[in-house]
């Protein structure tokens, strides 16, 4: 796997070396992007831009290389299971009534044998069904990946080693609760690593306000039904999190970033009757 830093200090920056990148290497089609540190601060912002973007260029049919048949945004980042994952994308495809029932059916099986939510598997016949769907077409999947581990996508019907399909993706496993050493091991089926220098974050104070709110957005963005959530004290609880992990974390060895929502109770960062609700849920 090749490793490549981009110079930017923003989500727009960031946004169009990926794309520019996308651009003069089609032949990796494997690409996860790490952030603004080893830890992914600020790549899901990224994302989530470049498949607006591209949905843009789409539409005006220029660059034409950048101009894919679909765009597939999977936002995972409360990871539930494969099968869930599998679920989102044939959504997004819009697959027909019979194949989406295909998942009615085996979940209500499983449920009968008790079968636990996290365990359960793609479905092979609903594989099939994507890759007739997207198989012969030129395909970019953008994927925010909750999980533990990298995910094989070719086993959900979108190949990227022998179809025109771009894989582009980021580890979402809470962005300061998963390690830059632990997260380089993990890369098995990627093709390049894209990633930003810390130090580039650190330079100006209002970049980092900027991609503060860009993160801030992004969770807020995920919990419409939560209208308790809101961004200024999102960007706080962001911030705070950055201080406990980058300040105390090295420092001491100890998770301090796990231990986040604790500190955002105690210190009057959350407030109200759903307190630990919202808590929890930034904390995903």
């Amino acid at each position: 796997m090749e490793t490549e830093v981009i110079n930017a200090t923003d989500v727009y920056q960031a946004r169009e070396q990926i794309l520019g990148y996308i651009l003069r290497h089609r032949d990796q089609k494997v690409i996860y992007f790490t952030g603004w540190s080893r830890n992914g601060f600020g790549a899901a912002p990224v994302l989530r831009s470049i498949a607006q973007e591209l949905r843009l260029i789409k539409d005006k049919k220029t660059p034409a290389d950048l101009c894919f048949d679909r765009i597939i945004y999977i936002d995972c980042s409360a990871w539930e299971s494969r099968r869930v994952m599998q679920r989102k994308i044939a959504e997004e495809l819009e697959l027909d009534l019979e194949t989406m029932a295909i998942f009615d059916k085996q979940d209500e099986e499983d449920d009968f044998s008790g079968k636990d939510h996290s365990s359960r598997d793609l479905l092979r016949s609903v594989s099939a069904a994507i890759d007739q769907t997207v198989g012969h077409r030129k395909i970019m999947m953008i994927f925010l990946n909750g999980s533990d581990d990298e995910v094989d996508v070719s086993r959900f019907g979108i190949n990227p080693e022998y179809r025109d399909h771009t894989i582009l993706w980021t580890f979402r496993k809470r962005y300061l609760t998963m390690h830059g050493r632990d997260i380089a091991v993990k890369l098995r089926y990627t093709h390049i690593h894209l990633h930003t220098f810390w130090g580039v974050f650190l330079s100006q104070s209002s970049d980092r306000f900027a991609l503060l709110r860009e993160e801030a957005s992004n969770i807020v963005v995920r919990h419409p039904c939560m209208p308790s959530i809101d961004i200024r004290m999102v960007t706080e609880c962001c911030l705070y999190e950055l201080f406990m992990q980058y300040g105390f974390h090295r420092a001491t060895g100890f998770d301090w970033a796990a231990h986040a929502p604790n500190y955002w109770m105690c210190d009057g960062i959350i407030k109200g009757s759903r307190t630990r609700e919202i808590s929890s849920a930034l904390h995903q």
